[in-house]
């Protein structure tokens, strides 16, 4: 299979109820895979990749308020309010694509809506949802809010998306967790580089400098692929991974028990000023010997 690297993946705990595999249709609860072309895979394993998964539908919506007691007073109390809500509709999760025309600008504009209530409760939308929530049509505008993104495509876009989602997380606090794959839908036309805080040797090392990415083998030094030997680099969180599934072969030490240690009595501070002043130390007497120069 091609190199798939896990800055083209990201690891999501799916709750109840929210996919099912596209084949049967059953729910799926679990570990999967969020791929940057949008799908969905059951699992973790990034080289054999597990059943697809599709996201259910949402049977409830805010239109559906129930038939409790407080509901029905509610509805007495506020009928307006039951009335605007009954006609709003349910936002449409939309991740858009960038066109040619955005790739030869290197980077376009990406939309997201939040509900107010819910600190991660992001979703991608595109522009004519987000226009109809500040034009207060169609979708419950008290409950939502919404916000964009530059995002960049060519050459090297993980670090400068980067900048952009931190100073955007001063507005829209974890806004991170909607763009998890800072080089999504990036395209290479030309010479990297990278200026540090982004590349790693296998030990550990940063590297600043020219680099490509190759097809199969990922990110490595220089400007293109030669046929001599040379260094395969790691991406910060690709290398951070790679440590923390290390076996840990050696044997830890069982922790130390508590043991008090007993203090000496002090000497009375008076004895120890007598003793100094009563204790006397002999130098050995030093004789010196003649030394001969000697001539020229």
């Amino acid at each position: 299979m091609a190199y798939l690297p896990k800055s083209k993946v990201n690891i999501k705990e799916a709750s109840q109820g929210e996919f099912i595999f596209k084949k049967n249709k059953k729910p799926f609860e679990g570990k999967y895979l969020e791929l940057s072309n949008g799908k969905y895979h059951a699992g973790t394993n990034t080289i054999n990749l597990g059943e697809e998964l599709i996201k259910s539908v949402e049977e409830s919506s805010n239109n559906q308020m129930g038939s409790s007691f407080d509901v029905k007073k509610y509805n007495i109390l506020i009928p307006k309010k039951k009335k605007f809500l009954k006609n709003t509709k349910t936002i449409p999760i939309n991740k858009t694509t960038p066109t040619e025309e955005d790739y030869n600008r290197g980077y376009y504009i990406r939309y997201f809506a939040r509900r107010i209530n819910q600190p991660k409760g992001y979703i991608e939308v595109n522009f004519d949802t987000v226009n109809k929530l500040q034009e207060k049509v169609d979708y419950d505008y008290n409950l939502y809010e919404a916000g964009s993104i530059t995002w960049a495509l060519k050459n090297g876009t993980r670090k400068t998306n980067n900048n952009n989602l931190r100073l955007l997380e001063q507005t829209f606090p974890f806004i991170s967790s909607l763009f998890p794959i800072l080089n999504e839908f990036e395209i290479i036309d030309g010479p990297l580089t990278t200026t540090g805080g982004e590349l790693y040797y296998e030990d550990g090392r940063e590297y600043i400098g020219l680099y490509h990415v190759h097809p199969e083998k990922g990110p490595m030094v220089g400007v293109e692929h030669i046929n001599e030997p040379h260094a395969f680099l790691n991406y910060s969180e690709e290398l951070s991974s790679l440590t923390d599934n290390i076996d840990r072969t050696i044997p830890i030490p069982p922790p130390i028990p508590n043991v008090e240690v007993k203090q000496p009595p002090q000497t009375p501070l008076r004895s120890m000023l007598q003793d100094r002043t009563t204790t006397t130390r002999s130098t050995p007497s030093i004789r010196r010997t003649p030394t001969r120069r000697s001539g020229y």
